[in-house]
């Protein structure tokens, strides 16, 4: 017994040893998987030449120059804000309106709603945009701007609803009801207490909106028809007919800006909840 007992340590430091070797070969693996095609795309979008080859045989800061002096990349981009920024504002009004009902209210399909809001998440994007294709162009007759926009807003609102749900949840009602004692009504407690609690929460979830919005192509490309593309139908457009590493360079703006949005919507999260602590 004693001896058996002796070897019990050593073998539970060794299988323990293995399982962190183990773990942190998957943990490598997983990261080289998921970020060394970004590092070859951001180390080729200085390449030099007008063709794409790895390594490339000079850096440059050429494709960048070419890319801000293309004016049909920059019309892209204004379609793309076109389309995000009014998307983002209807994403987040319905979302936070969808939460805090969902938070505050009990009525018949409440579950049903929330269920409802979060849904487009699980469904493949090519089947929704086929949904939308045929209920807009052919039970609507509507196609170009305003169907484009109201299909980002169906693509956004579970991720904002999902973002703005937690702040209503951790957030302590007993602030309205001393808002409510002091003589202020439903509204006013709205509008004073419970929108400046929950703010950040919006916030983060309209810059995950905006995120989602901006780099759209399913649903923007089935539903669009003709008429100026957006950045992620130009580079679609680019890949198949003119392959040059500008695209590479697009492709790493739409990365910082999305990298960005995503952390800015994190730390405006972490910091709402920290000051509720």
């Amino acid at each position: 017994m004693s001896s058996t007992g002796g070897l019990t340590g050593p073998i539970e430091r060794l299988v323990q040893t293995h399982a962190s070797r183990m773990a942190a070969v998957v943990i490598a693996v997983v990261i080289a998987f998921l970020w060394v095609p970004i590092g070859v795309l951001v180390f080729m979008s200085f390449a030099d030449g007008g063709v794409l080859s790895f390594p490339p045989d000079e850096l440059t800061l050429r494709w960048y120059r070419v890319f801000l002096s293309n004016d049909a990349a920059m019309d892209a981009i204004v379609t793309t804000l076109t389309i995000s920024v009014p998307a983002t504002a209807i994403s987040v009004l319905l979302s936070t309106m969808i939460a805090y009902a969902v938070n505050r209210y009990v009525f018949p399909g409440r579950n049903w709603l929330q269920l409802l809001a979060t849904l487009p998440i699980v469904v493949p994007l090519v089947v929704t945009g086929v949904a939308m294709v045929l209920f807009f162009n052919g039970t609507l007759g509507l196609s170009g701007y305003v169907s484009v926009v109201i299909a980002h807003v169906v693509r956004t609102i579970p991720f904002a609803t999902l973002v703005i749900l937690p702040t209503l949840l951790t957030f302590d009602r007993g602030l309205e009801e001393a808002s409510k004692d002091l003589g202020a009504d439903e509204l006013q407690t709205f509008r004073q207490v419970t929108l400046p609690n929950i703010f950040p929460g919006i916030v983060a979830g309209g810059l995950l909106a905006f995120t989602l919005s901006f780099n759209e192509f399913v649903y923007t490309y089935f539903v669009k028809g003709s008429g100026d593309p957006t950045l992620p139908v130009y580079i679609w457009n680019q890949i198949r007919y003119n392959v040059t590493p500008e695209v590479n360079v697009i492709s790493v703006v739409f990365l910082l800006l999305a990298v960005s949005l995503v952390l800015l919507a994190v730390s405006l999260t972490r910091v709402e909840l920290l000051a509720r602590r």
